[in-house]
């Protein structure tokens, strides 16, 4: 048998709050980001290259926001994983209580 493993689901369960608040104020973040940074091509200027540099920019700005989704998802996802976790651990720890409470009825617990 392994060694035993302990952890504290009330703990856990405030690290996957923080995920969760993380991805909010990381999507809110994003979203003013997104509303801030439209640039209208005619900010370029006349010069040659002016359409290229617009390209490029909305090119960037993509994959920026698309990355930072992809982010938030994570979290997102991460703070569900840590969530059953936390209960997988306090289901555990009960389970234990009760069957010592079962074979040691005379020790209070």
């Amino acid at each position: 048998m392994g060694d035993e493993v302990r952890a504290d689901p009330v703990e856990i369960a405030r690290v996957a709050q923080s995920y969760l608040d993380n991805s909010k104020d990381l999507g809110s973040a994003l979203r003013s980001v997104r509303a801030d940074a439209l640039i209208n091509p005619a900010d370029f200027g006349k010069v040659g290259p002016a359409a290229q540099l617009n390209s490029a920019y909305t090119g960037v700005v993509g994959s920026a926001g698309t990355a930072l989704e992809r982010i938030i998802g994570v979290l997102e996802v991460d703070n569900e994983s840590l969530l059953q976790v936390a209960f997988a651990y306090q289901q555990a720890d009960e389970d234990a209580a009760r069957k010592l409470r079962q074979q040691h009825r005379n020790i209070p617990l």
